[in-house]
Formats: C-alpha cells, sequence, structure tokens
C-alpha cells in the first residue's frame, strides 16, 4: 500500500485503497480517516486475504435469533439462496462495539433505540459466519448481494422476497441478523470483531485459494455451534402480547408496570424503569425486551444516517454490452 507523504495528509490509506471495496465515494473518504479500516487493510493484506473481501462475507446471527430460534432457518435460507458457511465463531456484543460497528449509521437511532439497545445484544451469545457465495455474478461482491437481499430492518419497508421477512422479522430491533454492506465492511468489521474473537477462527478460509465447497444442509461449522448458543439463551416467541401477560403474574416492579402501563403510549416509563432496574433472567428478561422493542421508534424523524445503504446497481459494470439487464439484476439479488 503506497502511503501520502506530503505535509497536509492526514490518513495512512493511500488515496485509492478503497475504490475496489466500495461504490460509495462517501465511504471511500471517511474510512481513510477510520482506525478499523485502516487496520482491518493491514489485517488482510498481511493475510494475503485482499482478494478474498469480494468473494467471501459475513453474517451475525444476534442475541434475539438464538432466542427467537431462527438460526438453522435462516441459515436454511442463506444455503437455499447461495451462501454457505466457510467458518463460524461466537461473539458477545458490548456497548463499545456496538456503537463502533454501527458508528455511521447509530447518529440517526432515537434515544429510545438507543436505550434498548445494549439490553438486547447483551442478552446472549451471537453467532458469527463467514460465508461463501456460490451465486454471485463476478460483478457483485458476496456481501453487496447479501446485503441486497436481506431486506430492512424496518418491517414496513419489508419486501416478499427479502430473507428477513422469510424468517418472521418482529420489529425494527428483533430483526435477527447484521451482515456487512460491501467489502469495505467486511474488512472493517471483521477486524472489529477480530479484537474479540482473533482470527483462527476464519484464517484458513480467507487465506485459501480454494473458494470453498458448501456443506451438507444442516451441516457446518455455523451448525455445530448453535447447541451452544441455544443452552445459553432460554426459546422465546418474541410476542409482545403474551410477554405481557407473562408478566402480569409475576410479582416484581415489571409485573406492576406490565398491570398498570400495558399500552405502547407508557414506553417512556417502562425505559426509565429499563435504566434503573435489572432486566428479569431467564425468559422474563426477554418478555420485557419483547415488549420495550415493540413500542420503541427506532430512528430520529429527519436524521439521516451518515453512510446509508448504498445501492447495489452501484455495482453494475459500465462497460458496454456488460450491464446486466434488470431481470438479471434482480435474480442476483433474489
Amino acid at each position: 500500500m503506497t502511503l501520502t507523504t506530503d505535509a497536509g495528509c492526514r490518513s495512512a490509506i493511500a488515496a485509492d485503497a478503497l475504490d475496489a471495496l466500495t461504490a460509495d465515494p462517501g465511504k471511500r473518504e471517511l474510512y481513510r480517516y477510520d482506525t478499523y479500516a485502516r487496520e482491518g487493510l493491514d489485517s488482510f493484506a498481511a493475510m494475503g486475504a485482499q482478494a478474498r473481501s469480494q468473494s467471501v462475507t459475513f453474517v451475525v446471527l444476534k442475541p434475539d435469533a438464538v432466542a427467537g430460534r431462527r438460526c438453522r432457518r435462516l441459515l436454511d435460507v442463506l444455503y437455499e439462496e447461495g451462501w454457505f458457511p466457510l467458518a463460524a465463531t461466537t461473539v458477545r456484543f458490548e456497548p463499545l462495539l456496538t456503537r463502533e460497528l454501527w458508528r455511521y449509521q447509530f447518529n440517526a437511532a432515537s434515544q429510545q433505540r438507543i436505550a434498548v439497545v445494549d439490553h438486547l445484544l447483551g442478552s446472549g451469545p451471537a453467532l458469527l459466519v463467514l460465508l461463501g457465495d456460490a451465486r454471485r455474478p463476478a460483478w457483485m461482491p458476496a456481501s453487496v448481494r447479501l446485503t441486497a437481499a436481506k431486506g430492512s430492518a424496518d418491517p414496513e419497508a419489508a419486501r416478499g422476497r427479502d430473507l428477513r421477512t422469510r424468517i418472521g422479522r418482529v420489529n425494527g430491533l428483533f430483526n435477527f441478523m447484521h451482515t456487512a454492506d460491501d467489502p469495505a465492511d467486511v474488512v472493517r468489521e471483521l477486524q472489529l470483531f477480530s479484537y474479540q474473537t482473533g482470527w483462527q477462527w476464519c484464517r484458513r478460509a480467507l487465506t485459501s485459494d480454494d473458494p470453498g465447497q458448501p456443506p451438507a444442509p444442516g451441516s457446518g461449522p455455523a451448525h455445530d455451534l448453535l447447541p451452544q448458543l441455544e443452552a445459553a439463551v432460554p426459546e422465546h416467541d418474541l410476542d409482545p402480547a403474551r410477554s405481557l401477560r407473562r408478566l402480569e403474574r409475576g410479582t416484581d416492579t415489571w409485573a406492576e408496570l406490565a398491570t398498570t402501563a400495558a399500552t405502547p403510549e407508557h414506553i417512556s416509563t417502562w425505559l426509565a424503569e429499563l435504566a434503573r432496574t435489572p432486566l428479569p433472567y431467564g425468559s422474563a428478561r426477554w418478555d420485557v425486551l419483547s415488549v420495550v422493542t415493540g413500542w420503541i421508534d427506532c430512528n430520529e424523524p429527519g436524521v439521516a444516517p451518515l453512510l446509508p445503504t448504498s445501492s447495489a446497481a452501484a455495482w453494475q459494470p459500465a462497460a458496454p454490452g456488460a450491464t446486466p439487464t434488470a431481470k438479471e439484476a434482480e435474480r442476483c439479488l433474489s
């Protein structure tokens, strides 16, 4: 990587280092000054894995996916659509990891979402899965195809065939999965996770010349870890109405709220209690989370994220005769 050394330079990342990793000019500029992007580029270079950032991606199956027992269904749907596990490990979200992972989107998060997200993501282990892509066209990175296919976190923006709809997304926070938007995010976010997980879990997959072969359906490194995760997080229906009824039968402060403040207009009362009272253990924890995630507003009205998700169309080749037809592009993203 060539470094610019003039006195006015404020980035150790070369001006063109991100050109092949993102189609978003704003991201190319911001990531030149991002510590995690810089370290990620160095890590991938040290492993000789730069080219793999195009052909692999990852998915994080969050604690709500574990509690809602959506993990197997999600892995099966990914497999049906051409993504398959190359490596997997567990990861735990901490407040700093959450804010740095979504550093360029969290500016648009509502205060209500901020009040809830750490309790949710901190409620158990998550599953981090490195994925190969058996169906990506040469012009589209694996991460871009997966981001286009997964669908919005917002149920109101759902498409009938998007992955989150197919696995039963519940609300804006119970959306079960996180993926990297493009190769630049594959590099940056795997670096962020590496401070906790190291690189050994995925080094072989990142450095191999072999693109990898899909394991038999229902098998592989991700499925091998599911019993461990499901033993740590009780199964839950994630249904707010049923959760309220279960909480009512208790004797603690959450039972009182479920009796006296059982409608969405009381969300501020619930969030105030969440700030001072530990969540209960076991399934009751997910009862409280089901109620508050169902009632909050996730985003600040009129505030746009610093880096919104870019369109997959930006990756379509510009050479005459090389651009796929609309139907071909749609099949790639289905």
